[in-house]
């Protein structure tokens, strides 16, 4: 095994033990004091975290979506970084990958092929994607501070650990970091596994994505994995008027602000010939 085999190795050791140890804080929810304010601090991290892999890993950094500037470029993959995704360009990597093969052979995560668990977490823990090929993502690795993240994803995760400790003691601990994380590191994966298995398809693509009305509340909007699939440039994911989609609002308000622009918007007349099939 050669030297950077053997650190990549051991980084990938670290950051699992970084994730079951994250886990393992929300086992102290119970024996911490229990506030209001704690609980809306866990969920504003929580939406912070899932919006670094929505609007940043996804959105931006797998699909261009909209453009912006280098140095918020690199907040948003700190963001995603924190909620324990790993890196930006691996996760592009492998993002691009799933819409080359979706629910076919090479696909990284299909649970038609390989099951729900397999598609959720399984091809995480694996190890057979932890060196993706970053070929398919030659526009962003070029980048230093991009392929500083993918080497020390951990450092995000552990410097959001410290900063909720230090600011709030032991429930900012155990509350907006542990039980924050956690939730932010599950819900993206579940439109990976259960997006694919559970919904309603708006148009007939050549996968099995789903619309799923929970997953595009709780996912901030990545619910809508069927329209996404139909179109996956564009920055807003629900087409209909009643598909809610908070990371589209708010690379809207960032719009509005000049820190993004060029968002790529759906067509009128495309969202109004969609055709909604139900789905068992």
């Amino acid at each position: 095994m050669t030297h950077s085999h053997l650190r990549a190795r051991l980084v990938n050791i670290g950051s699992t033990g970084l994730v079951v140890g994250v886990h393992a804080l929300c086992a102290g929810l119970p024996f911490v004091h229990f506030s209001w304010r704690i609980v809306a601090f866990a969920l504003a991290s929580y939406v912070l975290q899932v919006l670094g892999i929505t609007a940043g890993y996804h959105r931006y950094f797998s699909h261009h979506a909209f453009k912006t500037t280098r140095a918020f470029q690199l907040v948003l993959g700190w963001l995603g970084c924190s909620a324990m995704q790993n890196g930006p360009l691996w996760w592009a990597s492998g993002h691009r990958t799933h819409h080359r093969f979706s629910d076919k052979q090479g696909d990284p995560h299909s649970p038609v092929l390989r099951g729900f668990w397999y598609a959720h977490l399984g091809w995480v823990l694996d190890g057979t994607h932890d060196r993706p090929d970053l070929g398919n993502v030659s526009d962003f690795t070029r980048y230093p501070e991009l392929r500083f993240l993918d080497a020390y994803k951990w450092v995000p995760t552990i410097a959001n650990g410290v900063l909720c400790t230090l600011l709030f003691g032991l429930p900012g601990l155990v509350w907006v970091f542990g039980l924050g994380t956690t939730l932010a590191f599950h819900a993206p994966l579940f439109v990976n596994s259960l997006g694919h298995l559970r919904g309603r398809r708006r148009f007939e693509t050549s996968d099995s994505s789903r619309n799923n009305a929970l997953l595009g509340i709780l996912v901030l909007g990545e619910g809508w994995h069927n329209n996404h699939h139909h179109a996956q440039r564009l920055a807003r994911h629900g087409l209909a008027w009643w598909e809610i989609d908070v990371t589209y609002y708010v690379i809207r308000m960032l719009q509005a602000v000049h820190v993004v622009w060029d968002v790529q918007e759906p067509r009128t007349a495309k969202r109004s010939r969609a055709r909604l099939v139900p789905v068992a």
